[in-house]
């Protein structure tokens, strides 16, 4: 496996970033008949903490809005914010992740304000954050924090994950907020 980057990566103007599987989003809508504003339903029920407990989707509050470089980590290699350059400020692990469509995005709240099957395709062909990996089940752990990239040190995410023959267990805190300091901005 390999690790992929991604340069310049924006939060939309609203302070979330949603990983995940969308095809798989839309399956886990249309399964428990949830209304297409899955903002509101996920804020105000039980599903917003059932949809990222049963892996659909890792929701990152409190993104600020700075450009992001963005790293999808299937190696073993040492991860890019553990290394000596860079400035390691969060490390949250725990999360899981399945994938059935062959494809996770990186997206923001925008999309899911109005998810209808319009609405996935539009996400689907128009966002370029995202990676290919095989369908199953995933264990995900998130690093974030500062990169020294060739214009000095970026605010930065790094995905680290790792394919697994079963579903994972599940010890992430849901509630975490990912606020990264960049010390350039």
């Amino acid at each position: 496996m390999s690790v992929v980057k991604f340069e310049e990566v924006l939060n939309d103007l609203v302070d979330y970033f949603l990983l995940g599987d969308p095809y798989l989003l839309m399956d886990f809508k249309n399964r428990h008949q949830l209304p297409d504003d899955l903002i509101s339903e996920f804020t105000t029920s039980t599903a917003g903490d059932q949809v990222v407990e049963d892996g659909v989707m890792i929701p990152m509050a409190r993104i600020e809005n700075y450009p992001y470089t963005i790293y999808f980590n299937m190696s073993s290699a040492i991860p890019e914010l553990l290394k000596e350059t860079s400035r390691l400020q969060i490390k949250q692990e725990g999360y899981r992740m399945q994938v059935i469509s062959g494809e996770v995005y990186l997206y923001t709240i925008p999309y899911i304000r109005n998810f209808t099957p319009a609405t996935l395709v539009t996400l689907t062909s128009s966002r370029i954050t995202k990676i290919s990996l095989p369908n199953g089940w995933y264990k995900v752990d998130i690093l974030g924090g500062e990169t020294l990239q060739h214009t000095g040190l970026e605010p930065t995410f790094e995905f680290l994950i790792t394919p697994v023959a079963n579903k994972p267990g599940f010890s992430a805190n849901i509630m975490y907020q990912f606020t990264i300091t960049a010390s350039e901005y």
